[in-house]
């Protein structure tokens, strides 16, 4: 039998505590699972999901702790394994990367013992644990992660993952200014894209990378064809089936789509006049009012007079640039909450190379008026820019696919204004139609989604 499949099945603790705890946890979970294999109704499934995660969290946080007293105690060498990662790797037989993870989170619970307590009492994720351990991992700023525990637990706690990671990541990049600004250029010198035949299957392949700012730019033109490819298929659905038509019925899926638009731009490319000026389609960037004027106090900051050149010197001590700007209030992003590297883009804004976009710490922008009856143009960004993504609760949808409604419906006097509109997919827009109320809480700046029967959506 597969030591894997049943761990210290040949075996036996000198313990004998260990013995009759696993034992007893072993004929837990076989019950548990046997009881959930039953019908069940709604709310139990429901709460079994949340619980069995809590189980999940405490589990590998043991898991991480074993893996400390590997190390500590040198264990993996009794074998001749090389390292621990490699002892892990082998014995559990499990993948080299989560073999490297659970290392290094055990040697940053070593540091971060906030972190640690709060996966072993199941407050937080493996996954928030493995965007810590790796921004620990960065020596620049290895040393200021410990002081930031009670900021990244709080967000853990009350933010979205994907809300999370961002702030972690936003926070991270802030204090390692330099070397962020750094591997972004580095990232741009090592820019490459492939394009190339397999020949066993005849089909070709497309790869490469680019940095952060260009990447952003190529996704808007990519995704500004996407769309308009999207209309064309709505339009020869309705033509096919009138009425009846649904996004079922469309001709392409959303990957054929991306696929023939960065065929149609090719095709546009290759077939405009020499001296041709493309269309232009504009680039958007959204600052906080505190990200940018920060930053431009921190650079030395006469906006006016600063040169535009990426190879603009930083200096500054490392102590200063962590207080730039508070981390709640941070933002340097396209319209989808996308991070972008933020010297590059202060710069690129001062050249006027893209559309700099500024909102509140609340993402408040300008009313736009009321007598409009769809979100388009001005008024359509102002929406978009009130969330990087579908405010549907856990809805990953990026903003710039969102349809923009009406939070109170037109027809019962909802002003068309960015107070009023905000980005729902497709789907969730429909959904809403359902009784289901959207607002907006004007202090905190969070978005709350309530049932008919008026109990919020956690």
């Amino acid at each position: 039998m597969d030591p894997a499949a049943e761990p210290g099945a040949d075996k036996e603790f000198a313990n004998e505590g260990l013995t009759s705890r696993f034992a007893a946890l072993l004929a837990a979970a076989e019950a548990l699972s046997a009881e959930l294999d039953q019908p069940q109704v709604a709310d139990d499934v429901l709460l079994a999901e949340r619980e069995l995660e809590r189980v999940r969290r405490i589990i590998g946080a043991a898991q991480i702790d074993n893996v400390a007293r590997i190390d500590t105690d040198a264990l993996h060498r009794i074998d001749g394994h090389r390292s621990v990662t490699a002892h892990v790797k082998h014995v559990l037989r499990i993948s080299g990367a989560e073999a490297s993870r659970r290392f290094r989170a055990s040697r940053a619970f070593r540091r971060l013992p906030d972190i640690a307590a709060a996966l072993r009492s199941g407050r937080i994720s493996l996954d928030h644990v493995q965007v810590i351990t790796a921004i620990h991992a960065n020596p620049r700023i290895k040393e200021k992660v410990p002081g930031r525990q009670a900021k990244l637990l709080r967000w853990a706690e009350e933010e979205s993952f994907d809300d999370f990671a961002q702030k972690a990541w936003d926070w991270a990049h802030m204090v390692d200014l330099d070397g962020g600004f750094k591997d972004n250029k580095r990232h741009h010198d090592n820019r490459t894209v492939r394009l190339v035949h397999n020949s066993i299957e005849n089909i070709w392949d497309l790869t490469g990378h680019v940095a952060a700012d260009q990447g952003a730019r190529l996704r808007e033109i990519l995704y500004h064809y996407v769309q308009m490819l999207w209309h064309e298929d709505w339009a020869d659905a309705r033509d096919r089936l009138g009425d009846t038509a649904t996004l079922s019925d469309l001709a392409r899926t959303d990957a054929q789509r991306r696929a023939d638009a960065l065929a149609r731009i090719f095709d546009d490319a290759a077939g405009a006049p020499p001296g041709t000026t493309a269309p232009r389609i504009v680039h958007n960037i959204v600052w906080s009012a505190d990200t940018y004027l920060g930053l431009a106090e921190l650079l030395g900051a006469d906006a006016a007079a600063l040169d535009s050149h990426w190879s603009t010197s930083l200096t500054d001590t490392g102590a200063q640039r962590a207080l730039w700007c508070d981390p709640d209030q941070y933002r340097c992003s396209t319209l989808d909450g996308v991070s972008l590297e933020p010297v590059e883009q202060f710069f690129s804004s001062l050249a006027n190379h893209i559309r700099r976009v500024i909102v509140s710490t609340k993402g408040v922008v300008i009313d736009l008026g009321t007598k409009a009856r769809l979100f388009t143009g001005s008024a359509r960004l102002a929406a978009q820019l009130q969330s990087p993504r579908c405010i549907w609760p856990g809805c990953d949808v990026p903003t710039t696919r969102c349809e923009i409604d009406h939070l109170r419906e037109h027809a019962k006097g909802g002003p068309t204004n960015p107070a009023n509109g905000a980005p729902l997919c497709g789907f969730h827009n429909r959904w809403k139609q359902k009784g289901f109320t959207v607002t907006k809480d004007p202090d905190t700046g969070r978005w709350r989604t309530y049932r008919p029967d008026g109990q919020a959506i956690e």
